[in-house]
């Protein structure tokens, strides 16, 4: 998780100097308190907009109001918006207002407590009364999300002791006791667009590498990746990340196509997808331009994941797909 730390006061900068140290979090300070070790910054707005989309979470060592004000411009989506938490300059209270569930706030404040010896604030429902929450079973699950209105729908339920539909595709462990088999509204883990129940909230498994090979300074890199998952009826929110060699690190097409759909980019170098157990599409070509002789196939496996689909070539890309092996458990995490 990539954390920003921002501070108003010299007692608040000894707060985010221990997040820089403990978290690995990037550290800002006020510029009229200027510390060793952290940024300085002169306007708050300014600093927010700038880190917003940059960081999975921001956490203010201040008053609420402050941070509610500075991100309030910025917030967009529960499923994309970063995790904000709100710690006050002694640390005895840390309170996530932003993306409990989804972006990990909840979870942000409660370690950001047990660091500081105070008191984590949760205030979200589910939490509260110790009850299923679909958001944070599916992020700690790796589950895609597909209408993010319907959580409400899902947890309402819940809290009013209804029983919840279940469909799934996967084994599961731990199932608690709120689900039904049949029931009006419900949630679906699948890797297809199922509607079992009249309200279904599907849940799509984040388990798919795509493996990429491509040549130098490639154009329509998205174009091809999205025509060659058409064609293998997956999901790009099935996806769990992009592999390739190293030295295609910065092709900006591959980059551009991680950075728009939030995926990480694993990179392998020539000699460890060399060592690959496997049989694998050779290309001489390949071989002499980067020092291995397939670099998508390699890559999946490289990644941990089972070759599902093997070499595809497309508009100047080499393109392949893996599975990982998923475990769904209802307790995982807790």
């Amino acid at each position: 998780m990539k954390i920003a730390a921002i501070a108003f006061t010299k007692n608040g900068g000894k707060i985010v100097k221990m997040l820089v140290r403990e978290f690995g979090a990037r550290g800002y300070i006020i510029s009229k308190h200027h510390t060793d070790g952290l940024e300085d910054f002169d306007n708050l707005s300014g600093l927010v907009k700038d880190i917003f989309k940059k960081y999975n979470a921001l956490i203010f060592v201040g008053a609420c109001g402050i941070a509610v004000r500075a991100v309030a411009p910025y917030i967009k989506d529960k499923s994309k918006d970063p995790a904000v938490v709100v710690v006050d300059e002694k640390g005895n209270f840390a309170i996530p207002v932003l993306s409990g569930h989804i972006g990990g706030a909840n979870d942000l404040a409660k370690k950001i407590a047990a660091l500081t010896n105070g008191t984590a604030v949760i205030t979200t429902a589910t939490d509260i009364n110790d009850k299923f929450s679909v958001d944070t079973f599916a992020v700690k699950n790796n589950l895609h999300i597909g209408d993010t209105k319907l959580i409400k729908e899902i947890s309402s339920r819940v809290l009013e002791g209804q029983k919840i539909g279940l469909y799934t595709d996967y084994e599961l462990k731990n199932i608690p006791d709120c689900f039904t088999d049949t029931a009006e509204v419900g949630i679906c883990i699948s890797d297809e667009d199922k509607k079992p129940f009249r309200i279904t909230l599907n849940l799509k498994p984040k388990n798919v590498v795509l493996g990429i090979g491509c040549k130098k300074n490639c154009e329509n890199v998205e174009e091809s990746i999205l025509a060659f998952l058409k064609v293998n009826s997956v999901s790009v929110n099935s996806l769990f990340a992009v592999a390739t060699v190293d030295i295609k690190k910065d092709e900006q097409g591959i980059v551009d196509f991680c950075e728009k759909y939030d995926l990480p980019l694993l990179t392998f170098s020539a000699e460890l997808l060399k060592e690959v157990d496997g049989k694998f599409t050779s290309s001489e070509f390949v071989k002499k331009t980067v020092g291995v002789d397939n670099v998508c196939e390699r890559a999946v496996c490289a990644a941990g994941a089972v070759l599902t689909e093997r070499k595809t070539a497309l508009n100047g890309t080499a393109l392949a797909l893996g599975k990982l092996e998923t475990e769904i458990d209802f307790l995982k995490g807790n």
